[in-house]
């Protein structure tokens, strides 16, 4: 907890009769690391903006890149399809991912 005062203000804590909350500041303007952890939607333009930059990117490649679960990353690439933002185009094996405007 000292290391922690030893860098953060005492005003980010939230404590009451059965739990501690700590609010963490943060700050950047890189948009795929600027998104709140369990931020489905963020989560969801994070997994957008990679296959923006690299459309052939396999789940494996994606979960590396954002640190999510290979399962994480299977859930918001099947939103996405279902709800019509991307699509597959080729083969599962050879093809790419293809984002809808």
């Amino acid at each position: 907890m000292s290391r922690i005062l030893h860098f953060y203000k005492r005003d980010i804590f939230e404590i009451s009769d059965h739990f501690i909350k700590v609010v963490f500041p943060f700050s950047g303007t890189d948009r795929e690391k600027n998104t709140a952890i369990g931020d489905n939607n963020g989560d969801k333009n994070r997994i957008l903006l990679l296959i923006e930059k690299e459309p052939n990117l396999t789940a494996k490649q994606m979960s590396e890149q954002t640190e999510f679960s290979t399962r994480k990353i299977s859930r918001i690439v099947k939103e996405l399809r279902e709800s019509g933002q991307i699509a597959r185009v080729g083969s599962a094996r050879k093809g790419y991912w293809m984002i809808n405007q």
